[in-house]
């Protein structure tokens, strides 16, 4: 389950260094580490190391990949519109700004 933050990282950025996703999704280094390892050998990722820095990869996702995050992407569009179906245009608003104040309060600085 730890996967799909990441998956959905990459699809919606269209790939990025392990770094970023790191920085994306809130997670250390090595977290990020075991689950790209996970993905890559289900075949979901590729990672490309930089030509200049070896320390330095690059993932993206494959044609597998793609097609799990516009799945896990199709769940949580309905599952945001199926819960915001049932609040008003001002409780939607309200809801969305204490969301965001959460996020704010546990994400890293």
């Amino acid at each position: 389950m730890d996967q799909i933050p990441i998956v959905l990282s990459l699809y919606y950025s269209g790939g990025s260094s392990q770094k970023t996703i790191g920085t994306n999704v809130g997670r250390d280094k090595a977290s990020i580490n075991r689950t790209i390892s996970v993905l890559l050998k289900q075949g979901f990722v590729n990672v490309i190391q930089d030509n200049i820095d070896k320390r330095k990869t690059y993932v993206e996702l494959t044609a597998s990949g793609e097609k799990l995050a516009k799945q896990a992407d199709a769940i949580l569009v309905k599952f945001d519109f199926t819960l915001s179906s049932e609040l008003t245009a001002e409780e939607r608003k309200d809801f969305d700004k204490t969301i965001l104040k959460l996020i704010g309060v546990v994400t890293p600085l």
